[in-house]
């Protein structure tokens, strides 16, 4: 496993998702260079819930990119567009 990329569990290394862009976060985790909070964090397209997401936010659905390692992270307080968990498996 020393060889695995390692990324959050989230959104950014789910298999369902697809890389739009970048797009103001109020609750953006980032921090440049030089300290300073960003205000933009990337996004893109749930190909299981069909809306736009956050890196980081996570749902139940998630399923792990292969040739990964993930490790915990906190979801965010808020979705970047609102949708309906599946509750069945």
């Amino acid at each position: 496993m020393g060889n695995l990329i390692t990324m959050p569990k989230a959104c950014i290394s789910c298999q369902a998702y697809k890389h739009i862009g970048k797009a103001e976060d109020k609750h953006c985790p980032h921090i440049d260079r030089y300290g300073q909070q960003q205000t933009k964090t990337r996004y893109g397209q749930c190909q299981v819930h069909k809306t736009q997401v956050f890196i980081t936010e996570l749902c139940n659905q998630y399923q792990q990119e292969p040739f990964i390692e993930v490790v915990d992270a906190d979801n965010r307080p808020e979705a970047k567009q609102p949708r309906q968990e599946r509750l069945l498996f």
